[in-house]
This record gives C-alpha cells, structure tokens and sequence, in this order.
C-alpha cells in the first residue's frame, strides 16, 4: 500500500518463457510467453499478450486474448478477443467482444438461462 492506495498485483510471463503446467494465483496474470496447462485466478483478470501462446483453460475474472489460445474459457465478466488473436474453443461468460480481423471459432455460452427454465 502506497499512500493509502492499494497497489494492483500482477504476474508477467515473458515472451521467452515457455511453461507446462498449472497456474493457480490471486493476483493478475499476463502471458507473453507459451504456456500448455490450466490457469486459475479466479476474482482477477487475464491477459495474453500478442506473442503469447496458451493451449489449456482460463478460469477468470476478466480475459482479454491478443495471441493465440486453444483451449477453454470460464470468465465471471467479460471476455474480449483482441484483433489480432487467434482462437478457437469454448468460452463460458457474461459478455464477450470480437473485433474485427480476429481469428475465431468458439462455442460460446453466455450464462443466461433459456426462456421457460
């Protein structure tokens, strides 16, 4: 805490990083690098970077995707699919933006219930 604000936390994986395996944190995580595995963050937002690469599952606050992912989604909020990301999967969320010139194919679920349940 610096003069009575508290300071957001984040993690940052590097572009020459490569990971296998699961990452559980409380705090924000951003991915330049390539990761294979799960991420857990739950109350707290993801980020993959342009350079990065994640082929696994994001379960998050909020996600936003510049790089490429293949994988699964599970977001409280919202999820964002930058421009120039490339995906292809499963998203579970609130909300969800695709800009144009983005790579997509996905199942999207959106959590509302159907009419009559």
């Amino acid at each position: 805490m610096q003069n009575g604000i508290k300071q957001e936390e984040k993690t940052s994986i590097s572009s020459s990083t490569s990971i296998v395996g699961n990452i559980k944190a409380e705090e924000n995580l951003i991915i330049n690098g390539a990761l294979k595995g799960i991420v857990e963050i739950g109350d707290y937002n993801f980020f993959l970077g342009p350079n990065g690469r994640l082929e696994g599952e994001v379960h998050a606050q909020n996600v936003r995707i510049r790089g490429h992912m293949k994988g699964e989604i599970k977001a409280k909020g919202k999820v964002e699919i930058n421009k120039e990301a490339d995906f292809s999967g499963k998203i579970k969320s609130k909300s969800i933006s695709v800009e144009k010139g983005a790579y997509f194919d996905a199942y999207v679920d959106l959590g509302r219930e159907s009419p009559g349940t």
